[in-house]
């Protein structure tokens, strides 16, 4: 598996030294899921996202653009089916946190994402059924508990304007590690979308003109998401993690 982030430690986002900020701020998690067709099988997962995106809890809206915007990220990325378990783990903690710490939590018909997850482990995934409980009644506010926000219902009509749509894209198992880079820049992408289209929805965010998500990515990832060369980067955080630990 291949991890994309720029988070010093991807499993603690919330943390008082760890943010992807730097310091205390309020955060908007928005999830995207990249789904392969099998023959025979139906989808199946081959990477996943979590975007951070800074807010404010109260108040008004940040004026933000892509050569400003601050994203924290974290994105993995199947290279082989035995994988999978170890995904929707990761992706089942990134829930279980943000659901509790994140002032929003973001997705594009999460709750479907979340159903698939439930079918395909062999082990309860106890953050995404946390979720997806909440998700289906996202109307009653629960204290200590981030506000959720589907894009694809009551996030459809904020007239967001984006370079990239929310509907998810079926992508093949990444054969290459360009292939990995690539689909790791495809689900962040789409976790940024949907990041924005929910800050939007929420009164957190607003731009002029059209919002270019891809260049937005380009410029937080470049040092970890070269899809050219991604073997030989000084700075590459893609490498499998006992990869990353010999070296």
């Amino acid at each position: 598996m291949r991890e994309y982030t720029n988070l010093q430690w991807p499993e603690a986002p919330f943390g008082a030294d760890q943010r992807p900020f730097g310091r205390q701020r309020d955060m908007l998690a928005a999830f995207a899921l990249a789904w392969a067709n099998q023959p025979d099988e139906g989808p199946l997962p081959v990477a996943a996202a979590t975007v951070y995106l800074g807010v404010r809890r109260h108040g008004s809206a940040y004026e933000v653009g892509e050569e400003s915007l601050s994203i924290g990220f974290r994105a993995d990325v199947v290279e082989d089916r035995t994988e999978i378990p170890e995904l929707l783990r990761l992706t089942d903690r990134a829930l279980t946190r943000a659901r509790r710490h994140a002032a929003i939590l973001a997705g594009h018909r999460l709750g479907d994402d979340l159903s698939r997850m439930a079918t395909l482990s062999a082990v309860p995934l106890r953050g995404a059924a946390g979720v997806l409980a909440t998700w289906v009644n996202r109307a009653a506010k629960q204290r200590g508990m981030a506000l959720m926000v589907d894009t694809s219902v009551e996030a459809s009509d904020t007239g967001a304007d984006l370079d990239m749509p929310l509907e998810p894209l079926h992508r093949p198992l990444p054969q290459c590690p360009a292939c990995a880079a690539e689909t790791g820049r495809y689900v962040l992408g789409r976790g940024l979308a949907i990041g924005l289209t929910a800050a939007v929805h929420a009164g957190r965010y607003r731009w002029e003109g059209a919002f270019r998500v891809t260049d937005a990515v380009d410029r937080a990832a470049w040092d970890v998401l070269e899809v050219s060369g991604t073997e030989h980067h000084a700075h590459d955080t893609a490498h499998p993690k006992d990869a990353r630990a010999a070296q």
